[in-house]
């Protein structure tokens, strides 16, 4: 009788709320410090307004660092369906489970990265390396869609 090596655990798809997940801390970050920092005077019933209601009412460095903040979790939004969909068509197209876990792995400490420069850069010419940063992030789910897509067709 012929035995196989076991496949690995295919946790890739659990990393789907691990990235929503991720993408919320730069929110939670925003929305905590900008708490404290009007002393709970920010509105709860109209947020989004927040960050342009405290323009010139808190010190620049601060407002700065919040609009960061608030970008790199907006971006996180933005870029979290295109990384859903490649987990979702890798499983679904049987790429190797250990292909889906490295991609979703790198994806985690790219966007990780991202949003730690994102969070902590001021200056233009060093915020290249972010834009460096979120091109890696963005291209290795495409590359599993790529590689989703070919197997697909086999």
């Amino acid at each position: 009788m012929a035995t196989s090596i076991p496949t690995p655990y295919n946790w890739s798809i659990q990393s789907i709320p691990m990235a929503f997940g991720l993408g919320l801390v730069p929110h939670l970050y925003f929305t905590g410090r900008l708490t404290l920092a009007t002393k709970g005077k920010n509105s709860t019933a109209m947020p989004r307004t927040n960050l342009e209601t405290w323009k010139g009412k808190l010190p620049e460095a601060l407002w700065c660092q919040l609009a960061r903040a608030r970008g790199a979790h907006l971006n996180s939004l933005e870029v979290f369906p295109l990384f859903a969909a490649a987990v979702l068509a890798g499983s679904a197209a049987k790429l190797p489970a250990s292909d889906l876990n490295n991609m979703a792995l790198t994806f985690l400490g790219a966007r990780t990265l991202y949003m730690a420069l994102y969070m902590t850069i001021t200056n233009d010419t060093v915020a290249y390396a972010r834009t460096g940063v979120y091109a890696w992030s963005i291209g290795i789910p495409l590359v599993a869609l790529w590689r989703a897509g070919q197997q697909a067709s086999v």
